[in-house]
């Protein structure tokens, strides 16, 4: 996929993520894991940090050579592009995937404090939607925590205003970054029926203190596969963990 035609598709993706609600919910998870009951002493130590924070720790081509980086949304100055809110577990059907659903728009049942979206592209064409949003460091665990759960049991859902809808819902390998995360992949129906066109997706949740980081990427073809760098997701991890970390 070229650089621009890779930008045009994160972008159209990134609109669709904006339209999410204004309320939240509140949600039964599992246990926490063995990684994230470790950290959970480095979560509660960790700064909430502002929207200017949050905004000066995107990552940029002094984190990730050869990296651009562009704004998305109706976000203005002082704001962030792409700002998130709370959505309500009513704009998901089955609502067992409310948790999934918001994921892919990179929010949550919870509201942050601050967040900012921005479509970030690798300098081999591939590229991710980034969202970065900071809560209050309970709801933080909760995010984490409720979607693991959900992931047990969701196949597939609608949501939103445009009934989008999403199948083939499937975890896969927790990723290795922060101080906890999950990963999942699953399938946009653009043209359903018999001959249903199915675009694959791939997102990472992945909690940096009271932070959390999601990535999402999608195809631009039925047989290939979403492909996140793993450069990036590295790169963006280290800006995050020292600003969560270090800001007092």
């Amino acid at each position: 996929m070229s650089r621009t035609i890779g930008r045009r598709h994160l972008a159209a993706m990134a609109l669709m993520a904006i339209s999410v609600a204004a309320c939240g919910s509140e949600q039964d998870g599992d246990p926490p894991t063995a990684k994230a009951t470790a950290g959970r002493d480095t979560e509660q130590k960790s700064s909430v940090l502002s929207q200017q924070q949050l905004e000066d720790a995107v990552v940029d081509a002094h984190d990730l050579p050869g990296v651009q980086v562009d704004e998305i949304g109706m976000g203005t100055k002082g704001v962030g592009n792409g700002v998130i809110h709370a959505v309500r577990r009513t704009n998901t059907n089955p609502s067992l995937c409310a948790p999934v659903s918001a994921a892919v728009d990179g929010a949550s049942g919870y509201a942050p404090v601050s967040s900012v979206q921005r479509s970030v592209d690798s300098k081999e064409g591939h590229g991710a939607i980034v969202t970065l949003a900071s809560y209050h460091p309970a709801d933080t665990a909760r995010v984490i925590s409720e979607l693991r759960t959900a992931l047990k049991s969701c196949e597939g859902y609608t949501a939103g205003p445009m009934k989008a809808t999403y199948e083939d819902v499937e975890a896969i390998n927790d990723p290795p970054q922060g101080d906890d995360g999950v990963a999942f992949q699953l399938k946009l129906v653009m043209e359903p029926g018999q001959d249903a066109l199915k675009l694959p997706v791939s997102v990472i949740v992945i909690r940096h203190g009271s932070a959390l980081a999601i990535y999402k990427a999608a195809s631009d073809a039925p047989g290939t596969a979403a492909r996140i760098p793993s450069d990036l997701v590295n790169a963006q991890s280290k800006v995050l963990d020292a600003a969560v970390h270090s800001t007092p």
